[in-house]
């Protein structure tokens, strides 16, 4: 069986909407030639949450959701 040897490293980045970590992510990940992704922007393509936080304005993520699609 064939193995998927990753030659660069996944990268999370988290934390309260609104600070600016979109911006640096993308910023980073054009410096080091890396892929950028928005898991929010996949979330919400992919309705991969369990409801809205009215407080924080945003999407509770469903993690299993993620991790099998």
């Amino acid at each position: 069986m064939a193995q998927n040897h990753r030659t660069k490293p996944n990268i999370l980045v988290t934390g309260t909407p609104g600070t600016g970590k979109t911006t640096m992510s993308s910023l980073l990940a054009d410096a080091a030639h890396l892929r950028h992704i928005n898991v929010g922007d996949v979330v919400k393509e992919k309705n991969l949450y369990d409801g809205w936080d009215e407080n924080l304005e945003c999407h509770f993520i469903n993690e299993d959701l993620i991790c099998t699609r």
